[in-house]
């Protein structure tokens, strides 16, 4: 069973509700423990989201932590947090919360502290899939009361691997890549402090862009499901035309493993001044990324996270 923690910029693109999804159904199949979920994205609405899905999946003891020294108003895409609290004409919220008052949700790194010091060594997977600030502020951290370790020791201690939603690594595409982009100097922190004997995987922007999850395909999947956050979003908000499942093949590497998917050689990667990554092949390297792969590829990803979240319920 893979130990899970999902550190989203839920709130703008619905690739992080559908992974957060699987989380749940990968639980219900005892192949994953979720054991946090960190909202690298600051804003209350975002985290109460999170609450939303775990309390509708039948999972409300998940903890959330939310970023609180982060990205002020970053581009949102699909603006759906606030589905969180809509009511219905008898004043009650169309889905049901665990928590109500936000001061609930620890600090980022307060609770990527806690779970990582109550775990065993070397045995827990992260999944980025989103904004580097959260990542940043857990490895500047300083001991406290969950642990006497700073950040990076901690880190250095439990963490088995990364799984990163991020990164261009095609030579003629040297445009910054949204997440590290618009966390730049957060990026610069993480890849300053990140121990770099912990293996890193890599899912590009490149590799996702193939796989669409049309609206006129979420509402047909979920016809016969009366109410469902993803569906809600895809009634109540317009579609975001760029919006793509690039989020989901992480987890999907995390649990399937990465034999699931093609990779490239090993090497490092070394964040350049215009906050892209650089990649040199290294035998000895932690680092690797998927490789764009043909249409049937593509097609069997998106079937396979359609038949892992379509027709859930809690």
């Amino acid at each position: 069973m893979t130990n899970l923690i999902i550190d989203t910029d839920l709130g703008s693109s619905t690739d992080d509700v559908a992974t957060l999804c699987m989380a749940y159904e990968y639980m219900r199949q005892n192949k994953a423990n979720l054991l946090g979920i960190i909202i690298n994205r600051m804003g209350e609405q975002n985290a109460e989201f999170a609450d939303v899905l775990n309390t509708y999946y039948g999972f409300p003891n998940i903890p959330i932590g939310l970023c609180r020294n982060g990205i002020e108003n970053p581009p949102i895409f699909s603006d759906y947090a606030g589905i969180a609290n809509k009511r219905n004409q008898d004043g009650t919220t169309i889905f049901k919360r665990t928590i109500t008052n936000s001061s609930e949700f620890l600090d980022d790194y307060k609770l990527y502290r806690k779970i990582l010091a109550s775990q065993p060594d070397k045995s827990v997977t992260i999944i980025s899939i989103g904004f580097l600030t959260s990542l940043a502020n857990l490895l500047q951290s300083q001991a406290d009361e969950y642990s006497s370790e700073n950040g990076i020791s901690l880190v250095q201690k439990k963490v088995r691997e990364f799984i990163i939603m991020g990164g261009k690594f095609d030579e003629s595409d040297k445009n910054g890549e949204y997440n590290i982009q618009f966390s730049a100097e957060f990026a610069k922190t993480f890849y300053q402090l990140i121990p770099n004997e912990i293996p890193v995987y890599y899912s590009p922007e490149s590799v996702g862009n193939q796989i669409y999850w049309t609206r006129d395909q979420i509402l047909q999947d979920f016809s016969n499901v009366e109410l469902h956050p993803l569906k809600q979003i895809y009634l109540d908000c317009p579609e975001d035309p760029m919006q793509r499942m690039w989020d989901p093949l992480t987890i999907m590497t995390a649990v399937e493993g990465i034999e699931y998917f093609q990779w490239s050689e090993k090497g490092y990667v070394k964040l350049t001044d215009d906050f892209t990554l650089d990649f040199i092949e290294n035998p000895t390297g932690n680092t690797q990324y998927q490789i764009v792969v043909n249409s049937t590829e593509n097609e069997k990803y998106l079937n396979f996270i359609r038949n892992m979240i379509i027709h859930r319920k809690s």
